[in-house]
């Protein structure tokens, strides 16, 4: 009798074993990460829903979602500390040549897709007399904080227009949210939010004053020279009527957002993950709708860095990338 408990025991745990094997078998996989934005924010959930499909739609992968900024981001994907990362199009052009923020070329990034546009937007009240950006000289403006993405291309923008803070009578290096409302109170006369359209800070500015507000247009032979510095700026044409008193077109410049990867990552991965976000849109819609018009002719514009070969071999495959 003994011995035939001791039988059963040892099956038992052979059984035990055998389950336990199984399990691990069917719910392991490599662990990937994407670095995304601070909770809050547009990139975070986003960011979310990209480690959601590529975790149900790519066999043999787990994903988790890392807060990070921007910048931050594009250097830990460059580390090998994140397998994928949320960033901007033009910080990724300067990543890629060393410029601006980046003290050293970042070698180690390559473009998976891009997913929608953020325009700066140039907000001046509707009574303002500022109707050019040269208006803006001797002028109380505030450019985002110092050292931000937006913050790089508003000397930028005003470079290309002969101008620098140095012409202006002040700067004011302030959240978007502080700045309009120096602008309600008629402290500064022009701010300056790289965000999606509508901007709900814009949007709250507008309503807030009699005439609401202008934006100010880009001319088209500047925002070429402006691409001809970062080849990661792309062109954005706000529709009027986005915000009180804005009755007119504007053509913005800015960034779109985008998927970056590790430069060094299988070939395979890259495009099963690339086909898995494109084949699942539906994912992404719910998150803003600002993505609601996103397209795989879109994923291939302007993301400052060349693609991975394998999300390259993807785009091909579906005929929206030509180009040898």
């Amino acid at each position: 009798m003994k011995k035939d408990n001791r039988f059963y025991t040892k099956l038992s745990l052979v059984l035990f074993v055998l389950l336990y094997l199984c399990v691990w078998s069917v719910s392991a996989g490599e662990n990937l990460t994407i670095a995304s934005g601070k909770a809050g924010g547009t990139w975070y959930p986003m960011g979310g829903a990209i480690a959601d499909i590529v975790q149900n739609h790519v066999d043999g992968y787990n994903m988790s979602v890392m807060q990070g900024a921007g910048d931050a981001n594009i250097i830990g994907v460059n580390k090998k500390m994140y397998t994928l990362g949320i960033s901007f199009s033009f910080a990724n052009a300067d990543a890629a040549s060393g410029n601006e923020q980046f003290t050293k070329p970042m070698n180690n990034i390559a473009g998976l897709a891009a997913l929608y546009p953020s325009p700066l937007q140039i907000v001046v009240r509707g009574d303002s007399d500022i109707k050019t950006i040269e208006d803006l000289k001797g002028k109380r403006i505030a450019p985002g904080l110092k050292g931000t993405s937006g913050e790089v291309l508003v000397r930028n923008i005003l470079k290309v227009h002969g101008l620098s803070y140095g012409d202006m009578s002040k700067i004011e290096h302030l959240a978007y949210a502080d700045a309009a409302m120096l602008m309600k109170d008629g402290h500064i006369d022009a701010f300056m939010p790289f965000t999606t359209v509508p901007a709900p800070v814009i949007q709250d500015t507008a309503v807030s004053l009699s005439g609401g507000i202008r934006l100010i247009s880009l001319s088209r032979e500047k925002f070429d020279e402006l691409k001809k510095l970062n080849e990661g700026y792309s062109a954005f044409m706000i529709a009027a009527g986005q915000y009180k008193g804005q009755n007119e077109d504007s053509l913005c410049i800015g960034s779109n957002n985008v998927v970056i990867c590790q430069k060094s990552l299988p070939e395979k991965l890259v495009y099963d993950m690339t086909r898995a976000l494109l084949e699942n849109k539906d994912k992404f819609v719910t998150i803003h709708k600002v993505v609601e018009s996103w397209t795989p002719e879109y994923a291939v514009r302007d993301i400052g860095v060349p693609l991975h070969p394998g999300a390259l071999k993807y785009y091909r495959e579906i005929g929206v990338y030509k180009q040898n």
